[in-house]
């Protein structure tokens, strides 16, 4: 085989896993939660702004443990992805976020974070209204959070659109998810100027969330039976379940200054 057709089979690969992760019927935030918690009450805007629907979040329980629970919402049919804008958040999603986790951490209830975006909206009303800053304050909070964190990545975490609900204490992905710098249509428009070389991007980048895994940016990964989640919602979020309630336990057991040293060692040691 020619280094050229390698070159081909290699994007061909990369470009079919991102697809993969997109697809409309995997498991959304909103379907996650009604699925494996109870007593969901969600809680609404940022105080500041508005109510960004790209992220929903709330209290709730998953068996006996109270939680709060943030997530990107995609939506699942063409009304939904609308209302809440492709799970694209925008400064007032992030700053929905931030007071969710201070609420949470003056209740002592761990966090748990589902990241599904291509990335933060990259609108010139989102620039205006500081959404560098909205994500940047949100990675410094998570740092310093002086409870659990787990965030877990359903299908696709671009950018630091995924990153500012990622500063955890564990990081859990579905197996067919993708976890990036930024969406390979992105990345092709920066080095190739060329959208339309998604694939070649794709390929340099190594989307899979087995690359973050083998760097150890992602702690384990959710099997997803053939062809993947949309086939297998009910099994998928059952295995997400087991995994949630497995890391809180252990997370819950150390104390706030435990879980803040060894979450600055982690990011430590991604960032180097």
């Amino acid at each position: 085989m020619t280094e050229a057709t390698d070159t081909t089979a290699r994007e061909r690969e990369a470009i079919a896993a991102v697809d993969l992760a997109r697809h409309p019927g995997r498991p959304r935030a909103l379907q996650v939660i009604a699925r494996i918690l109870t007593d969901f009450t969600e809680l609404r805007g940022d105080r500041l702004f508005g109510d960004d629907r790209a992220v929903v979040g709330g209290t709730a329980r998953l068996g006996t443990r109270w939680l709060m629970v943030i997530g990107q919402e995609k939506g699942s049919d063409a009304l939904t992805r609308a209302v809440h804008n492709f799970g694209m958040p925008h400064p007032e999603g992030y700053r929905k976020a931030q007071r969710l986790m201070r609420l949470a951490e003056r209740f002592s209830l761990p966090v748990v974070c589902l990241i599904d975006t291509p990335a933060a909206h990259a609108g010139v009303g989102a620039e205006e209204r500081g959404q560098a800053w909205a994500i940047s304050a949100s990675l410094s909070l998570m740092l310093g959070l002086r409870v659990p964190i787990v965030s877990a990545v359903l299908s696709e975490g671009g950018s630091g659109g995924a990153l500012a609900l990622g500063v955890a204490d564990r990081v859990l992905a579905f197996e067919n998810a993708v976890y990036t710098v930024a969406p390979p249509e992105t990345c092709a428009a920066i080095l190739y100027r060329d959208a339309a070389q998604r694939a070649r991007a794709a390929a340099a980048m190594r989307p899979g969330v087995d690359t973050a895994h083998d760097l150890g940016l992602v702690d384990e990964l959710i099997p997803e039976p053939e062809p993947g989640a949309h086939a297998h919602p009910e099994l998928v979020v059952a295995a997400l379940r087991g995994a949630l309630a497995r890391h809180l336990d252990e997370l819950c057991r150390m104390t706030p200054d435990e879980l803040l040293a060894s979450r600055a060692r982690r990011h430590r040691l991604a960032a180097g």
